[in-house]
């Protein structure tokens, strides 16, 4: 199928690494109300990484559209009718107080009166950030992208995401920088408080939730016209492999079923580390190409006959 691409694999970067960052952040407030004390390592390092992810995401954006001042004009030229400029002024002020939220934890100040706000403000703006992605598409009025669905796809693909990199960031810690002895006192002083957050949970329900988003997205393509059914039919015909075998095999029901296992077998612990950092990188993977072939796909021009 030949068809011009204007966006390239730049703009995936930008929503995969955008996506994961806000997962992250929202991750870590959500650490950080639930166990302050026994989760503080990693609260400090996805503080630190969430506007790093962004961050870097939107580099890529800037070099994709070639003039940086492009992007900066969307900042002080604000057009409230444009999906474009709410989106740099929702981002511009995330990456802003995730760097504040990142400071104050760096300088271990959490005790500080304006530290509550930030977080909560930061993760209105986050969840803000991975709505804006999706809605960039849909506001673009391609066959692929209408309606909301999209915009649910993207924002469970980037919350998924970021679970699936602070599982990774805890596994890694906990089985590398932590000596075996200590392991199994830790897991012993931590029983019965009820204060672990299983990471399990997150894991088995955003899969599950996204699965499900997918399948209604393919029905209402499918109900929504001839161009439509074209668009998907296109898609299917340059990415059947990737979409169902990385994004939804690989991506979403291996780590579904593996949740479903976990579940099953002792709902109180969490996976294995090794099956947890498996199923997370089979996460990130099936993410990445999921957006990737969305974003292309969509805008492949469909000739239409009647």
């Amino acid at each position: 199928m030949q068809g011009y691409i204007p966006w390239d694999y730049r703009i995936t970067i930008d929503l995969f690494l955008g996506g994961l960052g806000i997962g992250v952040f929202l991750l870590s407030i959500i650490l950080s109300f639930y166990n302050k004390e026994q989760y503080e390592k990693i609260i400090r390092q996805t503080a630190y990484l969430a506007p790093i992810l962004v961050g870097g995401g939107l580099l890529f954006l800037i070099s994709e559209l070639g003039r940086p001042e492009r992007f900066i004009t969307t900042m002080y030229r604000f057009n409230p009718h444009s999906v474009t400029s709410w989106g740099g002024v929702i981002q511009g002020i995330f990456v802003l107080l995730s760097l504040i939220h990142a400071f104050i934890i760096f300088k271990k100040n959490t005790k500080n009166p304006f530290f509550k706000p930030v977080q909560i403000a930061g993760a209105i703006f986050a969840i803000g950030v991975g709505i804006y992605h999706g809605l960039l598409l849909t506001s673009l009025d391609r066959p692929l992208w209408n309606g909301g669905v999209v915009t649910l796809l993207f924002l469970v693909s980037s919350l998924l995401g970021g679970t699936a990199i602070v599982i990774i960031l805890k596994s890694f810690y906990f089985s590398v920088a932590v000596p075996k002895d200590v392991r199994s006192q830790v897991t012993l002083s931590n029983e019965g408080f009820g204060k672990n957050f299983n990471f399990t949970y997150p894991l088995f329900f955003l899969s599950g939730l996204q699965i499900i988003l997918v399948m209604i997205w393919q029905v209402t393509m499918y109900r929504s016209g001839q161009t439509n059914i074209e668009a998907f039919k296109a898609m299917m015909d340059d990415y059947s492999f990737l979409w169902w075998g990385i994004a939804i095999v690989v991506g979403l029901i291996i780590p579904f079923i593996g949740g479903i296992y976990q579940l099953a077998k002792n709902h109180k612990e969490e996976m294995a580390n090794g099956l947890a950092l498996t199923l997370s990188i089979f996460i990130l993977v099936g993410s990445a190409v999921l957006k990737h072939i969305l974003l292309q796909a969509g805008q492949i021009s469909i000739p239409f006959f009647l």
